[in-house]
């Protein structure tokens, strides 16, 4: 009846209150429990109980109306994978994609493997710390892409090799070629950067090869930073990496992994080095740390960093960022897509993911004035959505509209439009651009030289805030994994949400037992590969 209701009528659930029911797990047996959502001194916190190992108290967010305004501009629009097996367990056990899943992917991972040229102190996904190498063969590639780009009722729009560190394996560059061949709109690697910043040649392999964008894993600007979290000192191959990035003409979202009281006082540094960059630096994707191991309440609330902590320190840190008016949930655009899927007659990517999963903004960049002013500081979002999402159903309901573009109907934003609070010389027809690069999402990667050229010419750039807390087992919601829009794929056919594969159940840990492959097998194919491509990159 859910599914139902929501696509019949507006989507938006405006009654939710706290406090709120939901399920979640004990974090010592991972058993599924029963669970409270509630306010307290401002904050939301998480309160349940496991018959055998006592009770869980858990900050979930230290802003209370902050978490709320995700809920309450929520569009409840759930487009789920055709075909999912059924699943005669509870959920997350027997995981792998079935009918409790709820949306369909907008990003597909592959782990190529989960051997790394660092040892990171805070990663989930390397072979010293689970003491066993996975890797898998081109042949499984090119069936888990097979099955990627065979989803109903729309494949992703991206698809992201990961690890690990993904550049490493011995088939890297063929992985990304076959994935380009299958017509992604973007194929993404998510990388340390260092044989990026080590040869100028690999990165333009790569480029030649398909890859479109790099998930650059990016702490700080500063070494001390890196100690901490990566173990050694990386700030100058993490601007080698960006250089010769930018040289092969891809671009990069900067992945920071806050981790509070070690980089949180660098959210705005990070920020300011990509608006310096915007000809090569599209976004950022923050990533508050996941909290793994047993740690009491007090210990926890002390290192927990959560979204509205991230909303909070740009604000103070940058000066022009609204914590409460500039965040949005990542649901936002779904009136959007919804209209590109009326008028051009195709499902479009969905955006479905739990509104406690994230959160997103975007920041116009005056080049010439180094200044930057959020696109919420001059554009009604909520009535603009609402606006779009009201077009969208009269194009569903009346044929003739569908000879309408995306873009005619797009004026219907213009009454949400402030010119006299936009950067000045960023005029409706600004906006309007912004709204065509969404709209011709698959079609940036056919020519990337010439779209990156095009990235520097412009006076204005625009930067992806995007945020994502990824669950531990303390703060784990099943409902938001049944709603992930992330997807990973594995080598025995199946697909996991990534807070199935990741955290909760760590489903990544039985596929890698029944994948693993000896370390010294793995290591000598690696070398015989690495000598081929030190000869290709010679020759070419």
């Amino acid at each position: 009846m859910l599914l139902e209701s929501v696509n019949r009528g507006s989507d938006r659930i405006t009654n939710w209150r706290l406090p709120s029911r939901t399920k979640s797990l004990c974090p010592v047996c991972l058993q599924v429990v029963d669970a409270e959502l509630f306010e307290e001194n401002g904050k939301v916190m998480m309160s349940k109980s496991c018959a055998g190992h006592g009770h869980f108290k858990e900050l979930i967010s230290r802003d209370a109306e902050f978490f709320m305004k995700m809920r309450r501009v929520h569009y409840e629009r759930p487009c789920a994978v055709e075909g999912l097996r059924r699943n005669r367990s509870q959920c997350p056990d027997e995981c792998g994609l079935c009918e409790k899943h709820l949306s369909s992917p907008a990003m597909v991972n592959i782990d190529l493997t989960n051997r790394c040229n660092q040892n990171c102190p805070i990663c989930f996904a390397n072979s010293n710390a689970v003491g066993r190498v996975y890797e898998v063969t081109l042949e499984q590639v090119k069936r888990m892409l097979d099955d990627a780009a065979a989803m109903k009722p729309r494949k992703a729009a991206c698809l992201q090799f990961v690890g690990g560190e993904p550049t490493i394996h011995k088939d890297f560059l063929e992985c990304v070629r076959q994935a380009s061949l299958r017509g992604f709109g973007h194929v993404q690697a998510a990388s340390n950067g260092v044989k990026f910043a080590q040869s100028i040649e690999f990165a333009q392999a790569a480029a030649e090869a398909g890859l479109n964008q790099i998930y650059l894993q990016f702490d700080g600007l500063d070494d001390e930073i890196y100690r901490q979290t990566r173990g050694k000192a990386l700030l100058e191959t993490k601007l080698a990496a960006v250089e010769n990035i930018r040289k092969a003409n891809m671009r990069i979202v900067l992945v920071p992994t806050i981790v509070k009281g070690v980089n949180d006082k660098e959210v705005g540094a990070i920020t300011r080095f990509a608006m310096a960059n915007t000809d090569v630096i599209t976004g950022i994707s923050w990533q508050p740390v996941s909290i793994t191991g047993r740690i009491d309440e007090k210990k926890r609330q002390q290192m927990r960093y959560t979204l509205t902590d991230l909303a909070r320190d740009l604000e103070e840190q940058l000066g022009f960022i609204d914590m409460h008016r500039d965040w949005w949930p990542f649901s936002i655009v779904s009136p959007f897509l919804r209209l590109m899927t009326a008028v051009e007659g195709e499902p479009q990517t969905s955006v479905s993911c739990h509104p406690h999963c994230g959160t997103v903004t975007y920041i116009v960049v005056d080049k010439e004035k180094n200044q930057a002013v959020p696109l919420p500081a001059f554009v009604d979002i909520e009535q603009a959505m609402a606006a779009v999402d009201k077009m969208a159903a009269r194009i569903e309901k009346y044929p003739l509209l569908k000879k309408m573009t995306v873009l005619s109907a797009m004026k219907t934003m213009k009454k949400s439009y402030h010119e006299e609070k936009a950067p000045e010389g960023w005029g409706f027809d600004g906006l309007l651009d912004f709204v065509k690069s969404f709209a011709e999402f698959n079609k940036q990667h056919e020519d990337m030289a010439s779209f990156m050229n095009n990235l520097r010419e412009r006076r204005f750039g625009t930067l992806l805030m995007a945020a994502m807390h990824f669950q531990d087992v303390y703060n784990y919601e099943i409902d938001r994994s049944q709603r992930c829009v992330i997807l990973y794929a594995a080598p025995n056919g199946r697909f996991y949400p990534f807070c199935t594969w990741n955290s909760g159940p760590c489903h990544r840990y039985n596929v890698e037992k029944l994948y693993s492959r000896p370390r010294r097998q793995i290591s000598e194919i690696s070398s015989q590969k690495a000598a081929e491509n030190s000869q290709l990159y010679a020759e070419s």
